[in-house]
């Protein structure tokens, strides 16, 4: 169960943060690295240390991105695979009386080469400005488990400041999932972290904490879902 909540957790979160391939590079003029020795090296001729990037503009949204897959091991022998891709194919649509733009999320996550995970859902969000709504989609748990379909509605959304500077944080979203009979399933909240990285990248660090049908799933126990200005 906690496997199946942490997997639907994940689901809003490539929609806000996740690599952002070129989108990331039109905001990085605030550069960190030091300037001030205007080209000298100093006396001992050593150039000065290179600082990290410090900020960047916040690329415009949504930050959508191919596929992608992870891949990880454990101490004893297992293996882990997480692929993940969000796109948007530019469709529009009516959500909850309100005419909205879409993107199609795709996630699989395996253990030792055997599902876990698999979902299948379209985000519904606004553009001008960018206000994510929720997603409707099917999740299947593996082991002959079926195909269970669910809805997530955001029921608040703060948007990123214009600015994103190393060591800000703040909150990003909440949701409530429901079942296809309507019923309240589930309960996501989402924060920010923004972490230094090098000096021509940062990370946005997304971290859920949810519950779903009662299984409490902490904070970064989740995903960590980075977006890096070049």
């Amino acid at each position: 169960m906690k496997r199946f909540a942490a997997c639907l957790a994940i689901a809003l979160a490539p929609l806000l943060a996740a690599c952002s391939g070129g989108g990331g590079g039109g905001g990085s003029s605030a550069g960190s690295s030091d300037d001030s020795s205007n080209g000298s090296s100093g006396s001992s001729g050593t150039p000065p240390p290179t600082q990290n990037l410090a900020s960047i503009s916040t690329p415009p949204h949504p930050w959508t991105f191919p596929a992608t897959t992870l891949t990880a091991s454990d101490g004893s022998g297992n293996t882990y695979s997480l692929s993940i891709s969000n796109v948007n194919p530019g469709s529009t649509v009516t959500y909850d009386g309100q005419t909205a733009d879409t993107a199609v999320l795709a996630i699989g996550l395996f253990e030792n080469n055997a599902v876990v995970f698999l979902q299948d859902a379209t985000v519904y969000y606004l553009t001008n400005p960018f206000q994510p709504l929720g997603l409707s989609g099917s999740v299947n748990t593996g082991s002959g488990s079926p195909t269970a379909p669910y809805t997530a509605t955001v029921t608040s959304f703060t948007p990123f400041p214009a600015t994103l500077t190393v060591g800000s944080s703040g909150p990003v979203l909440s949701a409530t999932y429901k079942n296809s009979s309507g019923d309240v399933i589930g309960q996501l909240t989402e924060t920010y972290t923004v972490t230094a990285d090098s000096p021509t990248a940062l990370d946005v660090n997304i971290d859920a904490s949810a519950t779903f049908n009662d299984a409490a799933i902490g904070r970064r126990s989740l995903i960590r879902s980075q977006t890096r200005a070049a």
